[in-house]
């Protein structure tokens, strides 16, 4: 046997009578004994305790990952009903400004949901059609009033509906001058892709902007009244007889909701 693994024994032999000897002498003499050696005591109580901790988490480990899990998957289950809590008060509140739009306007609504939109087109596919008793010309707005478009053709579940930007598009329009009582009648035409100008305004005054857009009762295409957007830039040229610009339509920001085609 080496001799250094001779002497590691001796001493762990020393160590095991002298803690003998603690535990059989008297009380005075065990407790100057404890005080000698409690440092060695502390020291192996300590690497147990180290020991112990670290095979209750290698045996727990399978529980913790299961119960993280378990509150990770009901964190989810909350955020989705959440989410579908703040739709349904979405999709109330546009019920309800809808139903206050009809009673005031004398407007018959259909609520209906945006499908999809053409890629090359400014034209959506909304879930109503004929079995709904739409028609080609029927107006379609956002539950506040702002004007989207009209239908364009009717299948039996759902139809096409063209946006006031669509190319070619045009209808009456009656601008209300900022910061006056002023209005002035023009006509609004679409250029495609979410775009919409204004011509044959008067020259009597530049419109300024953020002038807001309304829709007129003068060509018979839409309802009287129906928010349009604002203006976005308007200019006079010397050359031409009436003012001409930019329009900012609003119904952009309302065409992942419902809609409502007015019957």
């Amino acid at each position: 046997m080496p001799k250094k693994r001779k002497k590691i024994l001796f001493i762990i032999l020393i160590f095991c009578v002298v803690l003998l000897l603690g535990k059989l002498l008297s009380n005075p003499l065990n407790s100057i004994f404890h005080k000698i050696f409690s440092p060695v005591e502390k020291y192996f109580w300590n690497k147990g305790q180290k020991t112990e901790t670290f095979f209750f988490y290698l045996f727990q480990a399978k529980n913790i990952y299961n119960e993280n899990k378990f509150l990770k998957e009901q964190n989810t289950i909350l955020a989705r009903k959440n989410i579908d809590f703040s739709d349904l008060a979405k999709e109330n509140e546009a019920l309800r400004q809808a139903f206050g739009l009809g009673e005031k306007e004398n407007f018959n609504l259909l609520p209906a949901q945006i499908i999809s939109k053409q890629a090359t087109r400014d034209v959506i596919l909304i879930d109503k059609g004929g079995k709904d008793g739409l028609v080609e010309g029927m107006p379609v707005i956002t539950s506040s009033g702002i004007l989207i478009g009209n239908i364009k053709k009717v299948n039996t579940n759902f139809s096409e509906a063209s946006l006031i930007t669509l190319k070619d598009l045009s209808f009456d329009i009656v601008i209300q001058v900022a910061s006056t009582t002023d209005t002035l009648v023009a006509l609004a035409k679409g250029n495609g892709n979410f775009e919409l100008s204004f011509d044959y305004a008067e020259k009597a005054n530049l419109i300024p902007e953020k002038s807001l857009v309304f829709t007129s009762a003068l060509g018979g295409n839409f309802p009287k009244g129906l928010l349009v957007g604002e203006i976005e830039k308007a200019q006079a040229n010397p050359a031409e007889v009436f003012q001409t610009g930019k329009i900012k339509s609003y119904f952009k920001d309302y065409l992942r909701g419902d809609v409502f085609v007015i019957k």
